[in-house]
């Protein structure tokens, strides 16, 4: 049987929960994220509003973050008062079993299934 290679950028839709990978040695992924796009390619350079530079053709997306609650990773809350712009190769999972609500706390089962991603 043949194996289909899809890439994850070609399955994201605006509204989508994804788990987004940075590159801190201290978090195996840091933020989940609310698109507000499809995986766009950028016509011109760009520099977002934490001081991040994007050249022209990089391939991002667009949405808000979540932010933890208290002490408790799973528990989060969406942040709205600026839309970040994340490169498309940082999207480790689409967590297509939660809603893009305005506060979560995510299943135990569904972190353990990012963390294998990575």
């Amino acid at each position: 049987m043949d194996s289909i290679e899809i890439d994850l950028c070609d399955l994201i839709n605006k509204d989508d929960m994804l788990a987004i990978r940075i590159a801190d040695e201290n978090f195996p992924y840091l933020y989940i994220m609310k698109s507000t796009t499809c995986v766009v390619q950028l016509r011109k350079c760009h520099v977002d509003k934490w001081g991040s530079e994007f050249s022209a053709g990089d391939e991002v997306l667009h949405g808000y973050y979540y932010e933890q609650v208290g002490n408790d990773f799973l528990h989060q809350r969406l942040v709205k008062k600026i839309k970040a712009l994340v490169p498309a190769k940082r999207i480790i999972y689409i967590c297509s079993e939660m809603a893009a609500t305005d506060t979560f706390v995510m299943q135990d089962s569904l972190h353990r299934r990012i963390l294998k991603c990575i």
